[in-house]
Formats: C-alpha cells, sequence, structure tokens
C-alpha cells in the first residue's frame, strides 16, 4: 500500500538527530539548521556563501531532510533532484561517494531510528517501497566515467545528482557527452524540472551559472502555461562574500559563537614565499630543491606534532581544543604528472620517506587499493604510515584530507587557495605552515606552468605576497576579505536563446554542423577542453576483427572501476603519438558512447589528423592492453601507487596498464550485484600476461566444455558443467561467478561461451545481470521473465505505470492522460508480423491468427543470431517500431484535444523521430500495408505532418516540458521492462 504523509512522524526538530547520525554525532551548525529553514518556507536560495571547511557538503543532508520533511507533512514539495555541480572530478567522486553511503543507509535504516523516519518519509514521495532499494537515487556524471543512468528510471525518486560542468550543462542542453543521442532528451527533461542545480565555486563556472540561469528562465516558456513540477533552481556557492540580495551562508556571529567553526576557519595558515629562477622549468634540479622542502617541511612538522603531544600530555585544556592529530602526513602539489613522478622518486630514494602519489588520470580500482593498504590514507584522520602525499591537481579539492603542511608550485589563485584548503582542515594543529615556489622576477607573457598561463600566474604571485605578510595567510576567514584573484576567463557571457534550443531538440537529426557548446559552458575561451575528459580502457587479447571486438565490448561493457579518466587534449595527444609508433601508423579501438558501441580507427596527427573528429567529451575508448600509453608503476614494499596516463615521447618511459576487469575480486567485500564479471580466455594461441591463462585450472575447463559439445548438451547442461567447474577454481571471482550460475532459481546471470569455427571453445563469459534493465537495448528488446511478455499486457502496463506516474509527479489531468494514452499505444508497430520475425517469433507462428503478439524476445542473442533475424524479417535498416506505433494509433487518438502530443510521445518513446524517422510511408509499412494505414502514414512522414507536429508541440507545451514528458513515459516502460512485464 502507498504510504500516506500522516503514516510518518517526522518533525523539523529531528534534523539535529539526522545529521549526527551521519556525522559522528557532530551536530549541524547554525547556517546548515538556517538553509533548511529556508529551503521549507521559500526554496533555495540563489547563492550560498560557505568557506572551505564550513561544510558544504551538507546541502545534500539538507535536501534528503526537506524532502522527507514535506512529504511527512503532505506540504508542497521541494525538488526532488539535487544536483551538485563541481568543475573538478575529485569533488564529484567525494560528493557521490558521501551521497551513495547515505543512500546505503537509507536503504536499511535499522540502526537508526531517525533514518527508519526519513526513509519512510522519502518512500512517500515516489510511491511504495522497493525490496533491496535506497529511497534516495544517486548518479554521477563526469567525464573519463561510464555515466549513471539508473536515475532517468525514476523521476519521481528524490535523488543526487554529482556532476562537472560539462556532463551536466551538455545534458541539460539535450546534448549529454557521453551518452547516446536517443537519451539525451530525457535526460534534459529531467535536470530542467523538478530540480535544483548547486554550482559550486560558481566564479569558476560564470559561463555555466549564466546558462543555467537562462535555462531556468526558457524551461516554462510556452503558449500553455506550465502546471506540473517547478522549473529548474540554481544556487551558486562561493567562499567570498557576495553583494547578492538573495545571499545565504556563514555569518560573523556563527564563527563568533561555534568554537568548532572558529578553528576550522580562523587557524593561521602562514604563506613562505621560495623564489628560484627556474621555478617553472622542467629540469631535474626544481624538482630537486621541491623534494628537499618537501622532506624538510615534514622533518619540521614531525617535531611540531611531537612537541604538541607533549604539550597536551600535561595541559588537559589544550589536549581538549587542540588534540594530536593521528597522522602527520605532509602534502606536496606540482603542475604536471612527470613532475609528480620526479619528485616521487627523489622523496623515495633520497630522503626515505614513505610517498603517496595520486595523480587524475588513474583508476578507481587503483584509488581503492591504495586506501587499502593506507587505510585512512585520504581521508580527515590520514594514515601514520605515509609520510607525504604527491599530487597534482587532482587534490585539491573533494578529497577530505587534513594535511599537516604543504609545498606547492605557483599556480592560479583559486587552485592556490583550494590546495590551501587541505592544510590543517579541521583546526586541530596551532597552524599549516604552507611554501610556494615562485619567480625571483617578473613573469614573462610566454610563460605557463603546467595548465596555467601568465594572466592567472602573475595576479595569483601579486596576491600571494600580501598573504605572505598577513600572520594569518591563506586561513579560510582570512580570504574572506582578500580572496585569490579570479582566473583569466572570458569576458563577455553568452545568453541561450529559444532559436538555439530548438536546433539542439533535434536530438535525432544529422545535423549539418554538429552544436559545439563551449559557447555556453566553458569559461576558459583560450582552452575550451580544459575541463572536459575521456576515458580510457585497456583489456587483454582484444579482438583484431572489428566485428568480435564490438561484440566482445558489448558483452563485456567497461566497469567504472576500470577507467582511466584523461583530459580531452591529453588523451587526443597521447593516442596520436600511440598510432604514429605502430607500424601500420594507426591505431584500432572500441568507442563506447552510452549504448552505442563502435570501431574506430585513430590515425596520427600526420596522417590528416588525430580522434578529435571521431571523439567527443564523455566518451570511452577500449585499447588493447599491450598499448604503451602510462608511466611506470611506482612500487614501494610492494605495494603499486596508481599509474598515470601520459602522452610520453620517451621509449624509456612508455609503459602498458594490466587489464582489470576481474580486479575487484581483490578488493575484501561482498561483491555487490552486477559486479560479478569474468572472462576466461581458454583458446592456448592467445598471448597475454594472464599467469592463470591455460593452467590446470583452464585446461580443465577447456576440456569440460569439449566433452559437453560432443554429448550434445543443451544450454542448461552446458550452463552446470560450466559452474561446477569455476567453482572448483582458486581465485575468488571465478568462484563467484560459478556459485551464481548455480544458485536455485537460477539468477540473473548470462552464460557465454564463444567458441571458433570447429566448435572449440575459446572463451567463456559470465556476467551478473542484475543491473540489465540499464541497457536501453536490452529493455526493448528482450526479457529475462519465465514466460513470454505479450504486447497487449505490457502496453497495459506501461500505461498504468505512467498514469500513477504523472499523478505522483504532480502533473495536470490532461497531461496524465496523455501519458496514459502514449503508453497504451506506444508499442503498437510491434505488432507487425515482421517485427515478430525479428522477435524470434518462427514465420508460420506469426501467421496464425490466434497467437498473441509478443512484446519482447524470452531471451538475449547475440549479434549474429539478430542480423539473420533481420534479414528473415524483410524489415529495412533502421526500422522503427514507434514510427509504426504512431500510424496504428493515429486513428484511435486523432480527434483528442492533445492528439499532437500524444501521438509526439509515442513516436519519440525511445528518443528516435525527433524530429525527423529515416523511412518513408512506403518503407515504413512494407509491400503488404494495411490500406486503412496508408493515407495516415503519407500524410505523417511524406507530407511533413510528423516535423509540423514536433514543432507544435514545441510551441504550445515548450521544447523541455516535452523532454520531461517522453522522460515520465520512458521511464514507465524502461520500470515495466526492468520488472520483466
Amino acid at each position: 500500500m502507498t504510504l500516506q504523509h500522516r503514516d510518518v512522524d517526522l518533525q523539523r526538530s529531528d534534523f539535529a538527530a539526522f545529521f549526527k547520525t551521519l556525522h559522528d554525532d557532530n551536530a549541524p551548525f547554525a547556517w546548515q539548521e538556517r538553509l533548511l529553514d529556508r529551503v521549507l518556507a521559500a526554496g533555495w536560495p540563489e547563492t550560498i556563501d560557505a568557506p572551505t571547511g564550513s561544510g558544504k557538503t551538507a546541502t545534500i543532508d539538507v535536501h534528503v531532510f526537506a524532502l522527507a520533511l514535506a512529504a511527512s507533512r503532505g506540504d508542497r514539495l521541494p525538488p526532488r533532484r539535487l544536483a551538485l555541480i563541481v568543475g573538478r572530478r575529485v569533488l564529484v567522486d567525494a560528493q557521490y561517494e558521501y551521497a551513495h553511503a547515505l543512500a546505503a543507509r537509507l536503504a536499511e535504516p535499522e540502526d537508526s531510528e531517525v533514518l527508519g523516519r526519513v526513509a519512510a518519509a522519502l518512500w512517500t514521495v515516489q510511491g511504495e517501497p522497493v525490496p533491496e532499494r535506497s529511497p534516495l537515487m544517486v548518479a554521477r556524471l563526469r567525464g573519463g566515467q561510464p555515466p549513471s543512468r539508473r536515475w532517468v528510471d525514476h523521476p519521481a525518486a528524490p535523488a543526487v545528482v554529482c556532476a562537472t560542468p560539462d556532463m551536466w550543462g551538455s545534458r541539460v542542453l539535450l546534448r549529454g557527452y557521453g551518452s547516446a543521442a536517443q537519451a539525451w532528451p530525457r535526460e534534459a527533461g529531467l535536470l530542467a524540472f523538478d530540480a535544483v542545480a548547486v554550482v559550486d565555486e560558481a566564479h569558476l563556472s560564470r559561463q555555466l551559472l549564466h546558462t543555467a540561469r537562462r535555462v531556468a528562465e526558457l524551461a516554462p516558456v510556452a503558449e500553455t502555461p506550465w502546471t506540473g513540477p517547478p522549473p529548474l533552481q540554481v544556487v551558486a556557492t562561493t567562499a567570498t562574500p557576495q553583494d547578492s540580495g538573495d545571499r545565504f551562508g556563514v555569518a560573523d556571529t556563527d564563527v563568533d559563537t561555534d568554537p568548532v567553526l572558529a578553528t576550522r576557519l580562523r587557524r593561521p595558515k602562514p604563506v613562505e614565499l621560495v623564489a628560484r629562477k627556474d621555478w617553472n622549468a622542467t629540469s631535474v634540479a626544481i624538482a630537486t630543491d621541491i623534494a628537499a622542502r618537501t622532506a624538510e617541511l615534514y622533518d619540521r612538522v614531525a617535531a611540531d606534532t611531537a612537541g604538541t603531544a607533549a604539550d597536551s600530555a600535561v595541559d588537559t585544556a589544550a589536549a581538549e581544543d587542540r588534540p594530536v592529530p593521528p597522522a602527520r602526513t605532509v602534502g606536496c602539489f606540482v603542475n604536471t604528472v612527470a613532475r609528480a613522478v620526479a619528485v616521487t622518486g627523489l622523496l623515495r630514494n633520497r630522503h626515505g620517506l614513505t610517498v603517496v602519489m595520486v595523480c587524475g588520470q588513474v583508476r578507481p580500482i587503483d584509488v581503492e587499493l591504495l586506501r587499502r593498504q593506507f587505510p585512512g590514507v585520504l581521508s580527515p584522520s590520514g594514515s601514520p604510515d605515509v609520510d607525504v602525499i604527491v599530487s597534482t591537481q587532482t587534490l585539491e579539492v573533494g578529497v577530505d584530507l587534513d594535511l599537516a603542511g604543504m609545498v606547492t608550485e605557483l599556480a592560479d589563485g583559486s587552485a592556490l587557495a583550494q590546495r590551501a584548503g587541505r592544510v590543517n582542515r579541521r583546526g586541530q594543529r596551532r597552524s599549516g605552515p604552507i611554501t610556494v615556489i615562485v619567480p625571483d622576477s617578473t613573469i614573462r607573457r610566454d610563460s605557463h606552468s603546467g595548465p596555467y598561463r601568465e594572466p592567472a600566474l602573475s595576479a595569483a604571485w601579486s596576491w600571494l605576497q600580501r598573504r605572505a605578510e598577513d600572520p594569518d595567510g591563506v586561513s579560510p576567514w582570512a580570504l574572506r576579505t582578500d580572496p585569490p584573484p579570479a582566473a583569466h576567463r572570458r569576458q563577455r557571457l553568452q545568453r541561450p536563446e529559444l532559436g538555439d534550443v530548438w536546433h539542439w531538440a533535434r536530438t535525432s537529426d544529422d545535423l549539418a554542423a554538429r552544436p559545439e557548446l563551449d559557447l555556453w559552458l566553458s569559461d576558459d575561451v583560450e582552452n575550451p577542453d580544459n575541463d572536459t575528459s575521456v576515458g580510457l580502457i585497456v583489456r587483454h587479447d582484444l579482438p583484431d576483427d572489428p566485428g568480435e571486438a564490438v561484440d566482445l565490448i558489448t558483452t563485456l561493457r567497461p566497469r567504472r572501476y576500470e577507467v582511466f579518466t584523461v583530459r580531452f587534449h591529453t588523451a587526443r595527444d597521447a593516442l596520436r603519438a600511440a598510432a604514429d609508433r605502430t607500424p601500420v601508423r594507426r591505431l584500432a579501438a572500441i568507442r563506447v558512447r552510452g549504448d552505442e558501441i563502435t570501431a574506430i580507427t585513430l590515425y596520427p596527427e600526420s596522417d590528416g589528423g588525430g580522434p578529435e573528429d571521431r571523439l567527443r567529451p564523455g566518451d570511452l575508448v577500449v585499447l588493447d592492453a599491450r598499448v604503451e600509453l602510462f608511466t611506470a608503476p611506482n612500487v614501494q614494499d610492494d605495494r603499486a601507487t596508481p599509474q598515470a596516463v601520459v602522452p610520453v615521447d620517451d621509449p624509456s618511459r612508455r609503459h602498458t596498464a594490466p587489464d582489470v576487469l576481474e580486479a575487484v575480486a581483490l578488493l575484501d567485500r561482498d561483491l555487490e550485484p552486477g559486479e560479478v564479471v569474468l572472462r576466461r580466455d581458454l583458446d592456448d594461441n592467445l598471448a597475454h600476461d594472464d599467469p592463470d591463462h591455460d593452467g590446470p585450472e583452464t585446461r580443465r575447463l577447456r576440456e569440460a566444455l569439449e566433452i559437453g559439445a560432443e554429448d550434445l548438451l543443451d544450454a542448461d547442461a552446458e550452463r552446470t558443467i560450466v559452474a561446477k567447474e569455476l567453482t572448483t577454481h582458486t581465485d575468488r571471482m571465478s568462484r563467484a561467478a560459478g556459485e551464481l550460475l548455480l544458485e536455485k532459481p537460477p539468477r540473473v546471470v548470462d552464460l557465454i561461451v564463444q567458441r571458433d569455427i570447429d566448435d572449440a571453445p575459446v572463451r567463456v563469459i559470465v556476467v551478473d545481470g542484475r543491473r540489465a534493465e540499464a541497457d536501453e537495448y536490452v529493455r526493448q528488446e528482450w526479457t529475462r521473465a519465465p514466460r513470454p511478455v505479450t504486447l497487449a499486457a505490457h502496453q497495459a502496463a506501461v500505461a498504468e505505470r505512467a498514469q500513477r506516474l504523472g499523478t505522483l509527479l504532480g502533473l495536470p489531468a490532461e497531461l496524465v492522460e496523455a501519458l496514459r494514452l502514449a503508453g497504451h499505444h506506444h508499442d503498437d508497430g510491434k505488432a507487425d508480423h515482421r517485427f515478430q520475425v525479428r522477435l524470434g517469433v518462427a514465420p508460420d507462428d506469426v501467421a496464425d491468427m490466434e497467437l498473441e503478439p509478443l512484446a519482447k524476445s524470452r531471451s538475449a542473442v547475440g549479434p549474429a543470431t539478430l542480423q539473420r533475424r533481420l534479414d528473415r524479417s524483410g524489415l529495412p535498416p533502421r526500422w522503427r517500431h514507434e514510427q509504426f506505433s504512431v500510424v496504428r494509433a493515429w486513428q484511435h487518438i486523432q480527434a483528442l484535444p492533445l492528439a499532437d502530443l500524444v501521438a509526439r510521445l509515442i513516436g519519440t518513446t525511445h528518443g528516435h523521430g525527433r524530429a525527423l524517422f529515416p523511412h518513408t510511408a512506403t518503407e515504413l509499412l512494407g509491400p503488404h500495408a494495411e490500406p486503412a494505414l496508408t493515407g495516415p502514414a503519407a500524410d505523417l512522414f511524406d507530407e511533413g505532418r510528423w516535423d509540423q507536429l514536433i514543432e507544435q508541440t514545441h510551441h504550445r507545451h515548450g521544447v523541455w516540458a516535452c523532454a520531461y514528458l517522453e522522460a515520465v513515459l520512458r521511464a514507465a516502460d524502461g520500470q515495466i521492462s526492468g520488472e520483466g512485464r
């Protein structure tokens, strides 16, 4: 039964208990309490002023509790979706990890009475509780990572979306980086309505902030006033006071009356400037000096920490005020990966220190393994086993470090302030010393250091000279009156207009010129791709045949933990160099863009260009593990720090990276749904570095399958053979895969045995499919349900779910009815006999009038089988059943007041037809068309009625409103399909 608000007894006074439960019994600051009251009373403010260390992550807690409290009271809900937008990948990850941990606690709140009441209230926002799922959806959208997609299937659910500016901005502008074109409208609709966007460090994302606020203005613009969920709200956060009338945040009285906040914000961070002539050189000398000064600072901090401990032993008051930090780790921030590698080696080999190097271009699995090797290393408590952390811009923000001191190269003012924010973050030390390597004379116009150029460096140097004269240095409170200079950014901001929006809305058309979004998203006009990324993945023995390689990656999709996140320009240069080094001067790769998986060839620049015309930000690129694009692992005491991706010219520095597809099995924790992924190559001709390859376990598995083939066993028997054999293997992933295959009733797990032309087994793949509902193609084409899913039953269920979602979301009755009707007819086109053959129904059975049409195939098939079905069906290439659904439904809906909207929702159910379909009426209907359908089909798709219908619905309801309604209908379809119906 759907919970009602009166069933949940949640009070405003419960926020403190809720907050303490999530933050080690620490009470919320006064400004966080005030923010909650503001959101409940009048919505989110335009600006939040909160210095580093004052707890801005609490916006997540406020969002969740405000939604729960409003639901329990029966009040109008605040926005369901909170988008946290910041231009630092590591901060996106940190916010995501916190939100994910909160969602996990809400899923199982038995240990906390207040969390149980909050969870119950959140469930009322979206309807009924769902077993084994949290009431809070969490998503991460950043370049170089497979984007989260489940959040778009639950538009009524409370959600937290953590994103970089380019990933959020491209989505709200209907061009989502890293997503397939069919997903663009649904993401845009859900981000433009019933959502609040919090743009962190807004002074670094002025253009994005300007664009976001313009989207908030344009989203409800239409002939018919929008009365559904509220349009986008936009909040700018900053660490320095603003003159905005709608300003909110930390006040002087908060710091004066709260000792904890005062120590965090007012403890001094004195600055020492070290002038060097070769401050930005790539020479060994400057790296040697940076390493020496870091070692010297470590010795000084270690002595100070020992003194503090001695003082505290006899000074109880001091011990209470300044508890001794558990670790005395210092930080060393440099501006390039090459410098980080050099300094790390010097600190280890010359100074004998234990050093961890963390650069941005690493895989999450490496970071997770690092955390297990050095517990606490990337947390406020720190690791007593780590003396120095060396990093580039990676750890400037987001990782809640509490370093004892820092040495850094000169960077722009914002970067320096963020680096300083990692020092004495909790205020538990008397001070946090900071050493900065600076020039000894004026900076030349052509000078640069890493990604930083002369204007920003000169401004930062002048600012540092002032801060070095102040005993408080760069403490957070001191920076409120002397903030760091803004980076050299564009002076004139671009405003999106409705004409631009209409152009972007043609998401399924091949436009003459691909929209370039930098003009509306990027602050850095000289280097617009500075904050955009792609992801690189390495796989052992990637097949040489492009089709086979695509099939393999389609089966074994990239996992989040195996992706190297690389800036777009860096990836472009590295891939060009790798292509140039191959004997054939080209590099084969597989590009993953949402559900689109394509084989591509990359060429060196001298041969006509690199991959920029084939890649775009957010793409994933899968390469063979033999490609040399990586630095050597830095190993100390048999413990390896993460590897970095660099476009190196020195052959001695080029290395490969290991395939980590199964590396999650190395982690000492339970495997989560979807994490069991096994690839076992059986062909002894394959050459790779797997030490278990062709060992006794692999040979036994190959022999068992060869015997099975001789006995002509069916698929179930083959599954049993593989499962029993895998459970005897020594590696954890093989055993886990075998146990899943043996479970009764059968788990949702796929077993694929790939064979060669002689039917000899060459590869075994096991994939835990409990998250397969995220795959758009899977949901459309097949089901794991034990019984066939008939078309009539599926459409009835989708219509009911669409109606329910529309009601939950507060849509007006006429739009709810439009969604219901569209759901009832959205798959009408699947009744075509040709499509039934494509689903695997025998041609003779299709002719049987008593056989009900199916909505989905009973099982997944490989590309070869699917192609045979397509050839047998007679369907033309790129034929879409939604286009046919519009024609078949037209006679039932054309007299309705919202006929155009219903038709639009039917035709765009899966993201196609915006604004054109590729087929004429004759191609669509085929040679045996029903006479009653030829007229409507010609009117719609030969004479331009469909294109006109798309424009009319944009006029009447609005571009983003149409996208939002499409998202709701597609979510209803996805939910029903995910349930096997």
